[in-house]
């Protein structure tokens, strides 16, 4: 009896310190059109149209699928040339409420500027309009449909059609991707049926001294992106490697360090967000980990073993490696829980939301 006691008490205590970390760091709501708006409808068309690369073959749809929670399925999206980009496409939904928006550039801190890469990217080539902008403006603005809809988002410029409105256009689009109704959300506001008893505990292990998850993955967002301006609070080296065991990521994708030549930011890069993490495998900046599972077993080691190939070296003994990521033991029940929580925090709203889906009803990949 006592110890049925103490279970309850322990989770009505973890429900009241979640919610007070739920209101405290509850996002300001960015200043975009909300979902429908003019501005975000020719968005949504833009953002799914074919029509922005240089060879009608990609769109930004075609890398952040609604189906995948704004993710694609692969370690590495395909650019229009069929080459692969440098990381793994992120989830897009929350991303306004962020801070930073890249996974290693620090100086990518609005959406406009964010968007400003694939589209104009040439090492690689993305969506191509470097040097194709009059034949991608051209397409655009021969269709009645993109006539009517800048002409009504824009109406006091004579001339609307330019790439910087476009952007402002799809940036208003990936605003207006929220999404705030998964089973923890639902119990944190008060529904104590939302989670399962082992998706409970699996929430007590994940905010525990003992894994630390919480102190990177921060409510309500569950990561730091949105709640600090200091890199340093955004972007960690998690152990994921140490080639030759020297304290080094790959060379050709070493992080923060690219940017600041700072050898103790070799190996880090933005904490993601884990809300809808169960559909947005595979994980990590490069796609390198399949599952969840996995994800977990690496952090229980405290850093990634890679055996052969040119990345071998233990993550564990990387001396940049955050603190937090210092290992832990789980057992069989504990690593279930924890699955049960992370994918408590799956909002299945997002997949079907008509909002967020294709205009042109067809399939960009």
């Amino acid at each position: 009896m006592v110890k049925k006691w103490m279970v309850i008490l322990s989770i009505a205590g973890l429900l009241l310190l979640s919610l007070f970390l739920f209101r405290r760091e509850t996002p300001e709501k960015p200043v975009f059109e909300n979902a429908g708006s003019r501005m975000a409808e020719m968005g949504r068309y833009l953002f799914f149209d074919n029509r922005l690369s240089y060879n009608n073959s990609k769109s930004c749809g075609s890398c952040h699928d609604p189906k995948f929670a704004f993710t694609d399925g692969y370690r590495k999206s395909t650019t229009a040339n069929g080459e692969n980009v440098k990381h793994n496409a992120p989830s897009l939904i929350n991303i306004a409420f962020h801070n930073y928006f890249d996974w290693a550039n620090p100086g990518v801190t609005t959406l406009e500027k964010q968007h400003e890469r694939p589209l104009f990217n040439e090492s690689p080539v993305e969506l191509g309009a470097k040097g194709n902008e009059k034949l991608i403006l051209s397409r655009i603005g021969s269709d009645p449909l993109y006539q009517r809809l800048f002409a009504q988002s824009f109406p006091l410029e004579k001339k609307p059609l330019n790439f910087s409105n476009i952007i402002r256009a799809i940036a208003s689009f990936v605003s207006s991707l929220q999404s705030f109704n998964s089973p923890y959300d639902r119990f944190i506001k008060g529904d104590s049926n939302a989670l399962s008893a082992s998706s409970k505990a699996g929430m007590s292990l994940f905010f525990s001294n003992r894994l630390k998850c919480g102190s990177c993955h921060r409510p309500p967002l569950f990561t730091t992106a949105n709640i600090s301006k200091n890199a340093d609070s955004i972007y960690f080296n998690t152990g994921l490697y140490n080639v030759a065991n020297n304290n080094k990521y790959p060379g050709d994708d070493n992080g923060l360090f690219a940017y600041t030549n700072d050898p103790a930011d070799d190996g880090k890069f933005k904490t993601p967000s884990l809300r809808n993490v169960s559909a947005t495998a595979p994980y990590m900046h490069d796609g390198s980990i399949n599952t969840l599972e996995e994800v977990i077993d690496m952090y229980r080691r405290g850093g990634r073993l890679v055996t052969t190939g040119p990345n071998a070296g233990d993550g564990s003994r990387n001396l940049l490696k955050n603190k937090a990521v210092s290992g832990f033991t789980l057992s069989s029940k504990e690593r279930n829980d924890l699955l049960g929580f992370l994918f408590s925090l799956t909002d299945s709203s997002v997949f079907a939301n008509p909002q967020f889906q294709n205009p042109f009803n067809i399939s960009n990949k």
